[in-house]
């Protein structure tokens, strides 16, 4: 069986944008306490993706390091050039697996994953492992985007189903939402109906971790806010279009036509078009947010 890679379903580009909106610098301060860090600890983070909150958590941490895991070669090599573009100091990443991390016991003084547990078919075992590399009396935080049920997202160009929003807006939905159900790829998510937000909090008290806390904070992009200069109007829309179609020809040039006919495949990549310049004239319409919490705890 292929090895899963996140990157296949959220391009880079993507993921880094959905992640920047949630990091504010203003906001380090709040998030770094959420996590239970503090300047001098040397810090994992599991599931690091294309390395977004590693040098985030490292600016608020200095003279402390993060050190960012990932399973996707294409994200750890991204993050990797990054970090040496921009000369960021404390921050290093490595290819790893969540279920077995190369590290040996009590390596790290705190431990943190955001979005990396929730998506995981078997979140126990990767936490697990997360009390194992942490020192004792560190901090363990999960930090998780909520998502469906028991969570709060909304996406303004999207949110009312069964209504002509945009052109061919249910159409869009409906080829979309086959294509993805067509190609699992990872657990739903915090907040879907098999994984409540409670379980979050219970799975943390269940592997012994102690001074339990738990915080929520939210963000939203409205790109027709005052607050978003004019160039930024169109860009998470433009990505998201230009992503999506990315997969689409994938799937097209390589003939898989598994889920959705050559026909429908180019319908779809039409609809998105359609969307995308559709919200260029609609901006009241293109925003969107969410809600991620941060459960924290202590190791024995």
């Amino acid at each position: 069986m292929a090895r899963f890679r996140w990157s296949d379903i959220q391009p880079a580009e993507v993921l880094e944008e959905s992640r920047a909106a949630r990091f504010k610098p203003a906001w380090r301060e709040t998030l770094l306490a959420y996590l239970g860090l503090r300047p001098g600890m040397h810090v994992l983070e599991v599931g690091c993706g294309p390395g977004t909150l590693a040098p985030y958590l490292a600016a608020g941490i200095a003279p402390g390091s993060v050190t960012g895991l990932d399973l996707d070669e294409d994200f750890v090599a991204r993050a990797r050039a990054k970090a040496e573009a921009e000369s960021l100091q404390g921050v290093r990443y490595v290819v790893g697996d969540a279920y077995a991390l190369p590290f040996a016991d009590g390596s790290f003084d705190a431990v943190t994953s955001y979005t990396g547990i929730g998506v995981l078919q078997d979140p126990r075992r990767a936490l697990a492992e997360m009390v194992r590399v942490c020192r004792p009396g560190g901090p363990i935080s999960l930090a998780e985007a909520v998502a469906g049920l028991g969570g709060i997202t909304f996406d303004g160009i999207d949110q009312l189903e069964g209504q002509e929003t945009y052109p061919g807006a249910e159409r869009y939905r409906t080829l979309r939402g086959r294509l993805r159900a067509g190609y699992p790829s990872a657990a739903p998510g915090v907040g879907s109906a098999s994984w409540p937000v409670r379980a979050l909090w219970a799975l943390m008290a269940d592997l012994g971790l102690k001074a339990l806390e738990l915080n929520a904070w939210g963000h939203v992009a409205a790109p027709d806010d005052r607050r978003t200069p004019p160039e930024e109007r169109m860009k998470h829309r433009e990505l998201e279009h230009v992503t999506f179609v990315q997969w689409l020809d994938e799937l097209l040039n390589g003939k898989d036509f598994r889920v959705l006919s050559r026909d429908e495949l180019l319908e779809l990549r039409e609809l998105s078009r359609l969307r995308r310049d559709w919200s260029a004239e609609h901006p009241l319409w293109d925003w969107e947010g969410s809600l991620s919490l941060a459960a924290l705890g202590y190791k024995l």
